[in-house]
């Protein structure tokens, strides 16, 4: 494995383990002050974040067929991204979550173009599940 594989097979771990945390700090402030409003909201976008932060972990054990799963977290940010550049059309968007959107927006190329360059399989093919080449 190369050098640069091996960095994107890291980023890729470290990123899907730093989901478990940031899922857990979305549930755990419904639990405790629930609200009927947000509860289910809040407690289910946390569980999907976990979900993905697991599926992140597992791909990075075996990139060349699981690197699919990786892009689709790569596009799931960039929507993130699109909101919340929306919001700042339509209202306030805290500091904090600006800086966080940056950084999702680095994972987001990371994690597409890292993809296909550690496969070899091209951006669309990945996108369709495809992780063979033919």
């Amino acid at each position: 494995m190369s050098k640069t594989s091996n960095i994107f097979q890291k980023i890729v771990l470290i990123t899907g383990i730093l989901n478990f945390p940031i899922g857990l700090g979305m549930m755990v402030p419904a639990v405790m002050n629930p609200n009927p409003e947000t509860f289910i909201t809040s407690v289910v976008v946390g569980a999907f974040i976990i979900f993905a932060g697991a599926t992140l972990v597992w791909s990075s054990r075996d990139l060349k067929t699981r690197a699919s799963i990786v892009v689709w977290n790569g596009i799931v940010r960039a929507i993130g991204v699109l909101a919340v550049s929306y919001t700042t059309t339509i209202g306030h968007v805290p500091t904090e979550q600006i800086v966080v959107t940056g950084l999702d927006l680095m994972l987001a190329f990371i994690y597409t173009i890292g993809s296909a360059k550690h496969t070899g399989i091209s951006f669309g093919k990945l996108l369709l599940g495809k992780s063979e080449l033919k």
